[in-house]
């Protein structure tokens, strides 16, 4: 065989192989992908989730202070029954909490699986204390959203606030036991997830709301994009650009006392929701990153603003199967 035969086999060759590769680009980009989120029945699912915020105070007086606090719940999923007509209810179970705050003068760590002393915190006592050991019966819609949350025993932690004799007490608890409070450490989801079979680089746009320090922002149009499929998860990610607060909430504000505070609305946030779900529907990382401008009122129009960084991951740690 002479040397201008084997260069033409290599030519045929290489162009098959380009165009065999192209071709199943070409098939790959416009494949339609089942995407889905579930909790398989009769099965623990256990998540760490974790809750970093730094904020950075600046005072009327143009003085300056800067929280550290870190939040960490370790959650169970507990799906106990087949779905009805779509609706799946999966027990939720706050299995343990870690706190860990510092704001340069006072610092403080404690753990719900521990024996560490409880800080003397207006602000652990505020967000975190009450949760521990709680669970309840979440039930997830056909589009993956939030259909009800209920449970007795969250029934008679709600019932037990009426028996706080101080008004800024009841409000304090009633906030931490809220819908909106117990869905921003258990809904991973957070809507962005659609059902359905969709096509890498499709996307669609959905209204994103979380609480940021216990006010409610939201995005009407967050834009959401599946942009990656890497053989072991689907990527989809929602941005938005910009959020705002819901201006009748009000909350606890870190480093301030015995007051609930609204935020003026001209405070501001932007962030992302990045999830990885395998084609099972196993939600197995999130990453949500915001930034937010928060302006409070003070009494003798004083005001406080506050740059705040939030960071929150949900990581897939393990499964339990229960025989049958």
């Amino acid at each position: 065989m002479n040397k201008t035969t084997l260069t033409l086999i290599y030519f045929l060759l290489l162009n098959g192989a380009i165009f065999t590769q192209n071709a199943f680009s070409q098939r790959d980009e416009s494949r339609q992908y089942k995407i889905q989120y579930d909790f398989t029945e009769r099965v623990y699912f256990t998540y760490k989730m974790t809750c970093s915020t730094t904020i950075e105070r600046t005072n009327s007086d143009n003085t300056k202070q800067t929280f550290n606090r870190e939040i960490v719940v370790f959650l169970n999923y507990f799906r106990p029954s087949s779905l009805n007509n779509g609706f799946a209810e999966v027990r939720t179970i706050y299995d343990s909490v870690v706190y860990k705050y510092d704001d340069g003068k006072n610092k403080y760590k404690w753990s719900s699986a521990g024996d560490d002393k409880v800080p003397s915190c207006d602000d652990f006592m505020n967000l975190v204390f009450p949760l521990s050991g709680k669970y309840y019966f979440t039930t997830i819609s056909p589009y993956f959203e939030i259909a009800k949350i209920e449970s007795d025993r969250l029934d008679e932690s709600r019932r037990d606030i009426e028996r706080i004799s101080s008004p800024f007490g009841q409000a304090t608890w009633e906030k931490v036991f809220s819908d909106d409070n117990l869905i921003f450490y258990s809904d991973m989801n957070k809507n962005v997830i659609r059902a359905g079979r969709f096509a890498i680089d499709s996307t669609w746009q959905m209204r994103f709301t979380i609480p940021i320090e216990g006010i409610r922002f939201s995005c009407d149009t967050a834009d959401v994009k599946f942009y990656l499929y890497d053989g072991k998860n689907f990527n989809i990610k929602a941005e938005m650009p910009e959020m705002y607060p819901n201006v009748d909430d009000s909350s606890c504000v870190i480093g301030i006392s015995n007051v609930m505070l609204k935020m003026d609305p001209t405070s501001n946030s932007k962030g992302s929701w990045d999830i990885a779900v395998s084609p099972r529907g196993l939600i197995n990382k999130v990453i949500g990153k915001f930034e937010t401008n928060a302006i409070y009122d003070l009494i003798n129009d004083e005001k406080i603003t506050d740059k705040i960084t939030t960071n929150i991951t949900y990581e897939f740690l393990k499964t339990l199967r229960f025989a049958d």
